[in-house]
């Protein structure tokens, strides 16, 4: 024999080692060996072609289980995107909490001592102040102008005394895919000061449909008004609706 190879007697290329020329293959009942084995000559000349073991050509992966391998993959990918954004929107909400409740703490620590509008102007801005009572997040800080602050969405505030006595944090929500929640959080962590709060104000100021929404803090909740300690997810969510397709919304803090 000028080419002997050895291969499984069960490999699927048993019938093709046959079909191309081979001397001999050796039936079950030939071979005493414990693993069946095909005795295969090839001539010379097809040496060079087909000097690959038998075995690995048979082991190999198609096209299609590949492509297959890839899709599984790139959907376990945009699983893995998708829970990796979520959890991060959810961590910025909490951030947002957690700003939040900073400033409104300090308003409410300092509402009594802040009486910084001699009437000479209509709004006294108060970050200034704030700052330097560090009161706060240095994260809220916006570079090169000391009147603004913003929340991890970017969300910009302004707190501000009116000469009519109030207080007042005013904050505009950016038109966004996240604008009606960034709009739900703030209300629920007004809901938590419905003590303190006077009343929350959201507002758009679309030239074709605008629309000033009041809910009012225990201070100003009477009868026939929608009471902030009282409103459920689908009432804030439906006035945050208005958030939802216009560049103008804003949300008030107002306190007395």
């Amino acid at each position: 024999m000028n080419w002997i190879k050895f291969v499984n007697f069960f490999s699927p290329a048993r019938s093709e080692i046959a079909e191309n020329g081979a001397d001999k293959v050796l039936s079950s009942e030939e071979d005493n060996s414990s693993v069946h084995k095909a005795y295969v000559n090839f001539p010379t000349s097809r040496k060079s072609a087909l000097d690959v073991p038998l075995y690995a050509i048979s082991s190999g992966r198609s096209m299609v289980e590949m492509l297959g391998v890839l899709a599984i993959i790139g959907v376990l990918s945009v699983g893995a995107m998708t829970g990796y954004s979520k959890a991060m929107f959810k961590y910025k909400l909490n951030r947002q909490t957690e700003q939040m409740n900073t400033i409104i703490n300090a308003i409410v620590r300092y509402q009594a001592d802040i009486k910084l509008n001699d009437g000479s102007v209509d709004t006294y801005q108060l970050v200034p102040l704030l700052k330097k009572l560090h009161e706060i997040p240095e994260d809220m800080y916006v570079k090169n102008n000391d009147e603004i602050i913003e929340d991890v969405f970017s969300t910009q505030y302004s707190v501000y005394h009116h000469n009519t006595g109030y207080l007042g944090v005013l904050t505009r929500i950016s038109e966004s895919n996240e604008s009606v929640e960034i709009c739900k959080n703030l209300y629920l962590i007004a809901k938590e000061y419905h003590a303190s709060i006077s009343s929350v104000l959201v507002s758009n100021r679309s030239t074709e449909n605008p629309v000033d929404d009041y809910v009012y803090g225990d201070k100003r909740c009477k009868s026939g008004k929608t009471c902030l300690r009282n409103m459920n997810l689908n009432e804030i969510t439906d006035r945050c609706r208005i958030c939802e397709k216009d560049a103008l919304c804003y949300l008030f803090y107002i306190f007395w």
